[in-house]
């Protein structure tokens, strides 16, 4: 097959998806209603702070073979930098601190056989219901299911975190070492990636967006693209735009997330020596530090989102403020970046609800971390959707990153 594969949408499904083809030998062209690439996952100059933040802090584990492949396959992983898996934790009412392992996930075994599904789950079964009772329930799987899943734990599917959980653990102590962005997302994953294509000849068309489809064309603001018989298209779009040009998109829950970037004087040192830090007791559950800027991370963050810029940095602030020594008690220079939509809610129902990669069209398909798969809606997700839906396209189902 020698037609072009055209992808719309450069976030990382769609960058994924057009490196993986490009990789192949494929004429790829990536079309992109923004001015960059990216999507909900990248890095940008920050004239509050005067530094380069990313719009969500993230993190791989060992585990993301697929999103750790594309990385290596397209330089990222320069970028990046490996720790042993420890992962401090503070409570931010009281003077407690703790720090999970593997071997502390193992210490409670009947915790442990019920949080990977046995006896069997119900489809319908949340991870409160499952694990509410436990005296680690709020220690441990109460902040790993909100990471995980950006859904709270009283809402969020028992048998979507018991699959991660198991696919984390049977990779041992490998699976679960944290993958850090140490010059941020977009030095990782989007500008090696846009390199890529660009030197394996594949057009970049941003400021390009998508107002209708057919089962043989492609309708852009700038004019229609046919599909020739050998040409395919990839629509790597979320479902908010996917149904502005499709019909019988579902409409899919979804739970925000929200950033805070604090500047500060100098390079902090958290509680437990890394440069991240969980913490429950409040609004914050995850601190990262890159240099003088400490990030904090809120997931499942709809109530919170609704709040002021002003107000979230205040509430944030007065949090972790104690956790990084005296000096620091006025607020700094700071930014705060709310993503309104940036995952599904990982409901019961809503999971069920996911699609496929295919669309009834020979021609185009789908890619995006919300159709259905076996993660919930993360890096991993998007980038292995992006490869099958490259799959699909090329009719290749040997592509791989490796």
């Amino acid at each position: 097959m020698t037609g072009t594969l055209h992808v719309v949408g450069a976030g990382l499904a769609g960058l994924a998806c057009a490196v993986a083809a490009a990789r192949a030998g494929r004429h790829v062209v990536l079309h992109e209603s923004a001015g960059h690439a990216g999507g909900r996952c990248r890095s940008f100059e920050d004239d509050s702070t005067g530094r380069l933040i990313d719009n969500g802090t993230h993190l791989l584990l060992g585990v993301n073979q697929t999103a750790l492949a594309y990385a290596g396959a397209i330089g990222g992983l320069d970028s990046m930098s490996c720790r042993t898996p420890r992962f401090p934790f503070a409570d931010l009412t009281d003077a407690r601190r703790w720090v999970l392992t593997p071997a502390g996930l193992m210490s409670r075994p009947w915790d442990l056989i019920r949080a990977l599904g046995f006896p069997a789950l119900r489809s319908d079964e949340t991870v409160a219901g499952r694990l509410g009772k436990s005296p680690r329930f709020h220690d441990v799987w109460e902040p790993l299911c909100v990471a995980a899943l950006n859904t709270a734990a009283e809402e969020s599917s028992a048998p979507m975190f018991a699959r991660l959980l198991r696919a984390t653990l049977a990779g041992g102590a490998k699976a679960l070492r944290p993958w850090l962005f140490t010059k941020g997302l977009s030095a990782a994953l989007v500008e090696p990636a846009l390199h890529t294509l660009a030197s394996r000849g594949a057009e970049l068309r941003f400021h390009h967006r998508l107002t209708g489809v057919a089962e043989d064309r492609l309708s852009f603001d700038g004019g229609d693209v046919a599909l020739g018989p050998a040409d395919r298209a990839v629509l790597a779009l979320p479902p908010w735009r996917l149904e502005r040009v499709m019909a019988n998109v579902p409409s899919m829950p979804t739970r925000a997330i929200v950033n805070a970037h604090f500047r500060l004087d100098g390079m902090p040192a958290l509680p437990g020596g890394l440069p991240y830090l969980g913490t429950t007791g409040g609004h914050s559950q995850w601190l990262s530090v890159r240099d003088d800027v400490v990030s904090v991370t809120v997931s499942a963050a709809d109530r919170l989102a609704a709040r002021s810029a002003d107000d979230i940095a205040a509430i944030l602030w007065r949090e972790i403020a104690p956790l990084l020594g005296p000096a620091n008690a006025a607020l700094p220079a700071h930014r705060i970046v709310k993503e309104r939509r940036a995952t599904l809610a990982h409901t019961p129902a809503a999971i069920s609800r996911r699609w496929p990669a295919t669309t009834g069209w020979p021609k185009i398909h789908l890619a995006g971390d919300w159709l259905a798969g076996p993660w919930p809606c993360t890096i991993e997700a998007a980038v292995a959707s992006g490869l099958s839906a490259a799959r699909l396209a090329t009719d290749r189902s040997d592509l791989a990153f490796t």
